[in-house]
């Protein structure tokens, strides 16, 4: 699939992808200037600038770019000199995936809701996973949490919500993205399945700083037990975490007027 094929294809459907423009280069290259790269969030590559070698460098050198505004990027390439407009093209707004179509659910999605999150809904059964039960999520889906996971590709924009009905889902859906580039990774439970959890992980090879990264047990202590006090606690996590919250009391904090 060509380059131009791709990036429609993700605006179509409402995926950020990054996109890598060829702007400068030496005079026997100029033929080549505009040539383009398309970066998926699980750093898939579509297009070639130049040749592989080239490609594979400026791969290298964006993966490493954390993403805060479109710009210029600098590098050398057998002694000579190229220059890569960097910007990202797709749904810039916040999104939510949450796994699982329970009660706690229901109220999540209508508070991320209010709060302009395009919320997308999985659960693999069927009277979990139909619109009626979620009139304020963009996309419900229903089909096997594997399957759903094959095909998504989570930012720095995504908050990834996983309250699914048992450990087995969990362990699933945290195994899938937690080396993902989410803005927000967290998990339902009590802290001693949580802690087995990220055993089973840790004994899997994954990092501890990306073990230590999942927000989980997930939400904030509110002290509330309803599944409406819950979703609550759960959704002003994340606002946390997107802006840079203390999630302390603001009379607590030390304000400057």
């Amino acid at each position: 699939m060509k380059p131009f094929e791709v990036l429609l294809k993700a605006v179509e459907n409402k995926i950020i992808v990054r996109t890598v423009t060829l702007i400068a280069g030496p005079k026997e290259h100029a033929k080549q200037l505009g040539q383009m790269l398309i970066i998926s969030a699980k750093g898939q590559v579509e297009g070639c600038i130049i040749d592989n070698e080239l490609t594979e460098k400026i791969v290298e050198e964006i993966c490493n770019e954390e993403w805060t505004q479109p710009k210029m990027v600098t590098l050398f390439h057998r002694e000579a000199e190229y220059q890569v407009f960097l910007n990202i093209a797709g749904n810039e707004k916040k999104r939510a995936m949450i796994f699982g179509g329970g009660h706690i659910s229901q109220s999540l999605v209508q508070v991320l809701a209010i709060l302009e999150f395009e919320v997308t809904v999985a659960d693999d059964r069927l009277e979990f996973a139909h619109p009626e039960r979620f009139p304020g999520a963009a996309h419900v889906i229903c089909n096997s949490f594997a399957k759903v996971l094959e095909e998504f590709e989570p930012d720095d924009k995504t908050a990834v919500i996983i309250v699914t009905r048992g450990h087995t889902y969990d362990l699933e859906c945290l195994r899938s993205v937690i080396t993902a580039k989410a803005g927000y990774i967290g998990m339902i439970g009590s802290r001693r399945k949580v802690k087995a959890t990220l055993q089973v992980l840790e004994e899997e090879g994954i990092a501890r700083t990306l073990l230590y990264g999942v927000r989980a047990p997930i939400g904030l202590d509110l002290g509330g037990e309803s599944p409406a006090e819950i979703a609550v606690s759960i959704a002003a996590e994340v606002v946390a975490v997107f802006k840079g919250g203390n999630c302390l009391p603001l009379s607590q904090s030390q304000q400057k007027d």
